[in-house]
């Protein structure tokens, strides 16, 4: 019993990891039918034994939960793994022992393909149920033992199917929206409220991520303050110092890439990382936002302008931190020669 209750464990916490990896859907579906065909291994090793050759295990459990959790690269992983290590085992089970996997994993299959991949109670009852149609493989024994045998076996059988699924299955349900949940809660912690931009977070976890940002492509960082921005809140109250700077975030998420961060660094304040970029570039980036916004008439006749900072990373300054401390001199130079204007930082 302590046996099946520590292979549940593993699979748990197997399955957790591959979740927290991030790996990409091509590779997350093989490593769960890796998984789940380690998990069938595992329980073909200590069986039921109901006689010469004849063992009784999960083992179709775990390919049909291949099925559910990981879909058809899983439930094929799965299938062939488990079938691989039955004919290793061999004995007078091993041609209907083998037929049962193959037909467990088809099953798993089109039941995921009619059902949908749920993984409620009921659905992971039926999940077993269904699985349990690959017992009929028994039918390939000698009649004799299928009659004396077999048929006393089947109800437990089916039980075992259901519960298995069941239990099990609950539980990496569980533990998925576990981890979905961490994941809402950590991106809400990253991301400002107002603009829906990241926040200060996100670049320390960029800087976490590659402290030395080991690689040859340089990037600039672009510091933008808006104008008299405590003045725009004071004669026209909060509300509408919200709606500017949604809307300076929204210009700014229009004009860069899909690879670059823009984070809400302050109050009024914006800084953008654009990867593998060069100062010109960059620059000409910061203007056309610039501009963009001094276009923009806000409550009917009111305009609000913007100051920008650009500065590049270098080989010997490859770290965010200090490009944006350059680039937030460079704002600072833009702001004292009158704003509304871009100032790139020299070295």
């Amino acid at each position: 019993m302590l046996e099946k209750v520590g292979l549940a464990a593993l699979v748990i916490l197997t399955y957790r990891a591959i979740l927290r990896s991030r790996l990409p859907s091509l590779w997350s579906g093989p490593a769960i039918g890796v998984l789940f065909s380690l998990g069938a291994a595992i329980t073909m090793i200590d069986p039921l034994v109901v006689g010469p050759g004849i063992v009784v295990d999960i083992r179709v459990v775990m390919v049909g939960l291949a099925a559910l959790f990981g879909g058809f690269w899983a439930a094929l992983i799965a299938c062939v793994v488990t079938v691989a290590v039955r004919i290793s085992i061999g004995g007078a089970g091993m041609l209907p022992g083998t037929v049962s996997i193959i037909m467990a994993a088809v099953i798993a299959l089109v039941f995921v393909r009619i059902r949908g991949p749920r993984r409620d109670l009921g659905n992971l009852a039926l999940l077993g149920l269904a699985i349990s149609l690959s017992l009929s493989s028994v039918l390939l024994m000698p009649l004799d033992f299928v009659i004396n045998t077999a048929a006393k076996s089947l109800p437990v059988l089916v039980v075992r199917n259901v519960l298995g699924a069941m239990i099990l299955g609950y539980l990496l349900a569980m533990e998925e929206n576990r981890e979905v949940e961490h994941n809402t809660f950590k991106e809400l912690a990253e991301r400002d409220a107002l603009t829906g931009l990241s926040n200060r977070r996100a670049l320390e976890v960029l800087e976490r991520r590659n402290p030395n940002h080991d690689t040859t492509e340089l990037f600039c960082v672009i510091m933008f303050d808006l104008d008299h921005f405590k003045t725009v809140n004071d004669t026209h109250g909060h509300s509408f110092g919200d709606a500017v700077l949604a809307r300076f975030a929204e210009i700014i998420s229009r004009r860069i890439r899909g690879s670059d961060l823009v984070v809400r660094y302050g109050g009024e304040e914006f800084c953008v990382i654009l990867n593998d970029a060069l100062l010109s570039n960059a620059a000409r980036i910061a203007e056309d936002i610039r501009q963009q916004l001094a276009g923009e008439v806000f409550g009917g006749d009111v305009t609000v302008t913007v100051s920008a900072g650009v500065a590049q990373s270098s080989e010997d300054e490859p770290s965010v931190y200090p490009v944006i401390k350059s680039a937030d001199k460079a704002l600072y130079e833009a702001k004292r020669d009158g704003r509304n204007r871009v100032a790139i930082h020299a070295e």
